[in-house]
Formats: C-alpha cells, sequence, structure tokens
C-alpha cells in the first residue's frame, strides 16, 4: 500500500532541509519542514498476507456493531501509550482552524475506549503556505492545552526513534486506517453480523480489482460514489440520532421527523444492497462486462484470420512442427494473456511448452481455436494477478485443446462459462486452492474430453440451473467438496431441464460427494432421503441424465447427495442476503434480471428529493 495519500508534499519534502523556524516562548512554532516518517506498505502485502492480519490480528470474530471496540482492543494492544512525535494531518472535523493544516504533534496518552490519542501541539508545517499569513493564527492555537485527534489522522514520525521503538505503532495505526478506508462500509454499525472471513475476503478483493485497475474507470467511479453517498445518508442519520436523543425512551418525536429517519434507513439499505452485490465475485464479473466499453483495438483491424504463436523463444522450426497455411497471418506472443486479449472471431492461438504467468486471460466472446503444442502438463497458463476469474467464456463456441489451466488460492474459479459453449480436450485444470475449478451458469454449454479436474477449495465442477455438462473420458479428483455440485432449477419447467452425461469417467478422491445434488425442490425427493447409485437421479425430473461405465467411489461421502429446500422463489421475489448474494442462486437470464437492479448511477440530486 502506498503511503495513504499523506500528500506528496509530505513524503516529498520529508527530511528536506530547514529552511527557517520561527521560535517564540510558548507560542506555536512554525516550520517549513516535514520530518521523516515511518512509510508503511501495505498494499505491497499479498491478499492472503492481509486477510490473515484483518482476521486474526483485529478483527477475531467480532460483530460489525462491536467494530470500533475491536480496533481499540487491537490498537491498545501495540501502540505505545506516551512519548512518541507524529504528523497530524487535520481534517475538516478535527481541524481547530478554520482550514486543514499539517501539525507536528506529542502524544501523550492513547484513549483505551476510542480511536484517539490526546497529544501536544508543537508546531504547524508550512510547507507551501505564505509565513506572515500564518503568524495570525499563533493567537489561536493554545500550546499549554491537550487535544483529542483522530489516530487515523496520525503519522508517527521515525526521526531520533534509533532503535525503531515506535515502528510497530505506525505499523498497527496504519492497519485500522487501511480498514477503515478500504474495507469498513457506512451501513456495518447498523448490523451484529459477524465479520465472517467471506465479507472480509470480499471486500478486500474488490480493493485490489479497483487498485489494479481490473473494473472499468466508470464502475470504479461509480463504486466510490455509492461509498460516498452511503457515508453521507450515515452521518445525517447519526446527527438525527444525537439530535434526537434515540437512547431516552420518553423523549417525543413527531411524526414528520420519524419518517425522515425512516427514509434515511431506507435509502442507507438500498445502497447497502448495490455494493454488496458488486461484492459478489460473479455479479461484479457481470457488471464489469456490462460497464467495460468495447475493446479497443491496438492494432490494425484484421482482414482475415490470424494465427497467434506464443513460446517462450521462437525458431523456424516451430513454425514447420504446427503445418499451417503458408499463407496464414502470423503474429507472435511471448505470453497468452496477450493473444487472448487482441483474438477475434476465427482466430487461432497455439502455445509451445512453457509455463506462463498471467494476471487474467480476461474475457473470450467470439468463437476462436487454442491448442497446446506438445505434453499438456508442460504447457501451463498459471493465475498470478488479482482477478477473481481466470478465463471468462461467453462465445457460441469455444475450443481449447491440450494445456493446463492452473488458478490459485483466493480465485472464485479457474474457468467461468457465463453463455455459449466451452469444449475442452486433453485439458488439465488445476483449481489450486481457487473455490471452483469449472462453474457453468445457466444457459452455459461445456464438453470435456480426456481432461483431468483437480485441487479446488470446493467444487471441481460446478453447474447452475440450465446448464448442460457432457464429459468423456475425464477424471475429477480431490476437490474438498464434491466432485460435480448441480443446482436445482428455480422455476420448473417441462420444457427445460438441466443436462449431465457422463462417459467412462472417474470421480474419485473427493473431499464429499461424487455428485451433489443442491437445493432440490422438497416435491422431488421422497420421505427416504435418496443416496447411493446413479438411480437416485431418476427421481429428479428437472435433470436429464445419461451416465455410462463411470466410476464414483473413495470420496468423503458415498453415493449421489442431495440437499433438499421448499420450492424456491425468484431472485425478483426474494431478499438480498446482508451477506452477500448466495452464488448458489445464481444462473444467467436471473442475473441479467438482477443487474437490472443494480443501478450504479447515484443521481444526488434525486436523492435529495427523496429524503
Amino acid at each position: 500500500m502506498s503511503y495513504y495519500d499523506l500528500g506528496q508534499e509530505l513524503v516529498k519534502n520529508s527530511g528536506a532541509q530547514d529552511t527557517g523556524t520561527m521560535d517564540t516562548t510558548m507560542q506555536l512554532d512554525i516550520t517549513s519542514v516535514y520530518p521523516n516518517i515511518y512509510k508503511v506498505e501495505l498494499e505491497a502485502m499479498s491478499f492472503q498476507d492481509l486477510a490473515t492480519t484483518f482476521t486474526d490480528e483485529l478483527l477475531q470474530g467480532c460483530s460489525f456493531s462491536n467494530l470500533e471496540f475491536a480496533l481499540v482492543d487491537y490498537i491498545t494492544s501495540i501502540v505505545e501509550p506516551v512519548g512518541w512525535r507524529a504528523v497530524w494531518r487535520s481534517s475538516k472535523e478535527s481541524s481547530i482552524l478554520d482550514l486543514e493544516y499539517d501539525f507536528i504533534v506529542e502524544v501523550v496518552n492513547v484513549s483505551l475506549e476510542k480511536l484517539e490519542a490526546e497529544v501536544f501541539l508543537k508546531s504547524i508545517i508550512a510547507a507551501d503556505r505564505n509565513f506572515l499569513n500564518l503568524e495570525t493564527l499563533r493567537p489561536k492555537v493554545k500550546m499549554d492545552c491537550s487535544l483529542n485527534v483522530p489516530l487515523t489522522e496520525l503519522y508517527v514520525i521515525s526521526e531520533d526513534d534509533e532503535e525503531d521503538l515506535y515502528q510497530k505503532t505506525a505499523v498497527a495505526i496504519e492497519h485500522v486506517k487501511f480498514f477503515l478506508k478500504h474495507i469498513s462500509r457506512p451501513w456495518d454499525g447498523e448490523d451484529d453480523i459477524t465479520y465472517s472471513e467471506e465479507v472480509l475476503k470480499s471486500r478486500l478483493q474488490l480493493f485490489f480489482d479497483m487498485k489494479n485497475n481490473i473494473l472499468p474507470k466508470t464502475m470504479i467511479s461509480k463504486i466510490k460514489s455509492l461509498l460516498k453517498e452511503g457515508a453521507r445518508v450515515q452521518k445525517e442519520l447519526h446527527k438525527w440520532y444525537r439530535d434526537h436523543n434515540v437512547s431516552d425512551s420518553e423523549a417525543e418525536i413527531n411524526e414528520e421527523d420519524f419518517m425522515h429517519s425512516m427514509s434515511l434507513k431506507r435509502k442507507l439499505e438500498k445502497l447497502q444492497a448495490k455494493m454488496e452485490m458488486l461484492e459478489n465475485p460473479v455479479i461484479r464479473s457481470f457488471v464489469t462486462k456490462k460497464y467495460s466499453p468495447n475493446r479497443p483495438l491496438k492494432r490494425p483491424a484484421k482482414s482475415k484470420p490470424v494465427t497467434y504463436v506464443v513460446a517462450k523463444e521462437f525458431t523456424s522450426q516451430m513454425i514447420t512442427e504446427l503445418s499451417i497455411d503458408p499463407s496464414s497471418t502470423l503474429e507472435f506472443e511471448h505470453n497468452p494473456e496477450a493473444a487472448f486479449k487482441y483474438s477475434s472471431a476465427g482466430d487461432k492461438i497455439f502455445i509451445f511448452p512453457g509455463t506462463y504467468q498471467c494476471d487474467t486471460l480476461g474475457w473470450v466472446e467470439c468463437e476462436i481455436f487454442v491448442k497446446g503444442i506438445g505434453l499438456n502438463t508442460d504447457i501451463v497458463l498459471e493465475a498470478t494477478g488479482n482477478s477473481d476469474i481466470l478465463l471468462n467464456c461467453c462465445s457460441q463456441k469455444v475450443e481449447i485443446q491440450n494445456i493446463s489451466l492452473k488458478a490459485k488460492a483466493g480465485l472464485l474459479s479457474a474457468v467461468v462459462v457465463h453463455h455459449g459453449k466451452i469444449e475442452l480436450r486433453s485439458c488439465i485444470i488445476n483449481g489450486n486452492e481457487a473455490e471452483i475449478g469449472l462453474l457453468l451458469l445457466g444457459g452455459a454449454e461445456a464438453i470435456l474430453e480426456y481432461c483431468y479436474i483437480c485441487n479446488p477449495s470446493d467444487d471441481g465442477i460446478q453447474m447452475r440451473s440450465l446448464s448442460s455438462l457432457n464429459m468423456k473420458s475425464s477424471k475429477i479428483n480431490f476437490a474438498e467438496r464434491h466432485g460435480i455440485q448441480i443446482d436445482a432449477e428455480s422455476g420448473l419447467s417441462g420444457q427445460s431441464s438441466t443436462d449431465l452425461t457422463l462417459s467412462d469417467c472417474h470421480i474419485t478422491n473427493n473431499g464429499g460427494h461424487g455428485i451433489f445434488l443442491n437445493n432440490a425442490p422438497i416435491t422431488d425427493i421422497s420421505l427416504q432421503r435418496p443416496s447411493g447409485d446413479f438411480s437416485t437421479m431418476e427421481l429428479f425430473p428437472w435433470i436429464k441424465h445419461k451416465i455410462e461405465d463411470t466410476v464414483m467411489d473413495h470420496n468423503g461421502e458415498s453415493g449421489i447427495g442431495v440437499s433438499s429446500s421448499c420450492k424456491n422463489k425468484s431472485l425478483s421475489d426474494s431478499t438480498i442476503n446482508t451477506n452477500g448474494v448466495n452464488h448458489d442462486n445464481l444462473n444467467y437470464s436471473a442475473l441479467s434480471d438482477l443487474l437490472n437492479e443494480v443501478n450504479l448511477s447515484v443521481d444526488y440530486q434525486d436523492s435529495v428529493n427523496e429524503l
């Protein structure tokens, strides 16, 4: 993390030579020098390290409503209570003067109840201000009285701290600043829900996606608008609470004031719902797509399909091995990420052996053909960035042969097929602790032949309702949960179904069931909960299946698993879970309707009129 907007001048002038200090006894010193400070680079930490720090050290299972107490406990267990100096970057709310100034202060006490510190002012920093004008401020500043200032506005000075006694203090304060700025939400205090690892990671992932410009700029600016508007509404709501003394049971509140408070709450709930949808990685992928402009052509428009050749190094023999048309247009790339990015309908991508680190392979929207030249174990496309998904597909047909796709911990899925069809032959999908190996959303189709899916933290393959999977001579191993999870259809219909075809497959050594039917309507389940062999699936009319010569053993749970529910309500009729939208209820058509509810534009005039 860069050093939090303390101002370019603070870092730029840190340690600069003094151009003059005006001394007066018992009056505020005026200096043009910014002292050296501890620069804590939290943004340089990995996603997992930050998540672990916040989960294990700051939060420790606290609820939203108890966040401040948890942060105070964390601060007081690490921060030195007295004896250190800091730069205080005052804000409009905290400044003792008419404008915001930077001060050098000495800390004499750290509060045990609030995120505050008691300080004495030592000098005002005037790097870019007129000294003569600042002289008029001296009488307004009382040097003999202490002030209580927010800890999050303090930046620990490193000068004269030769043994780095206060470095831990600086790091602890930066942890709290980062959390309050990037993870906390204006509406959190209204809920008594635990800061679960799932909530924390989804918000942290959103921060990284915004920081790394994975999301469109228009979407980032509108997310910031949502949070800014939420902070404004929450501030107004807190002011209403104070003005009307809501803790006093005998206080009288007239109808107009009461309706105003309810209007504020409804406004906050709407903003909360929109943000929680965007914090959901699957929905964010769709919204990203919705708000992404058409991909700019960075190369001249192509008159005919192009063949991309990807390799660490190139030789003339490679072209001979490809056996392509001599008149073909060739382009050479050292990383498949660029080839996927620039490809268009009819293009081919040939990848030679090597391990290629990719932030993301992006969105494949047109019909392309991808093939690895050599052993699939030697051609590895490895996720290294902070994207939620390595490869997104939404084309009528994408064909990929003879490569390995390797995800990583923290990803939602190695491959997501949003709609259209993907054909995978002789491919390896290594979840590598990503949640899912292959995710098929409603209406999507996948054909797998001689493929191997392994090592996801949840399921090898997840099928949303109305998707289709045809798998032949393939294996699913070492999923921590189920080999294949299939979601029930949300609206039962005789004209639509989820399709599963397995031939000569092995679904073995998984933590849960080989196949798991999720959220099946209770009307489909006999009084005796079914479990056992593939004949179990005959009980469910919403899934069409054909299973031949397939082995499903040595899993943590035997047979086919089933979870039941009452008949599902449609997404449009259901309320949004405060922890985000349940992934299990998502399908493409429902998402299309749901996204219409995610109006990211915040019209401030409409907001004022509504209130």
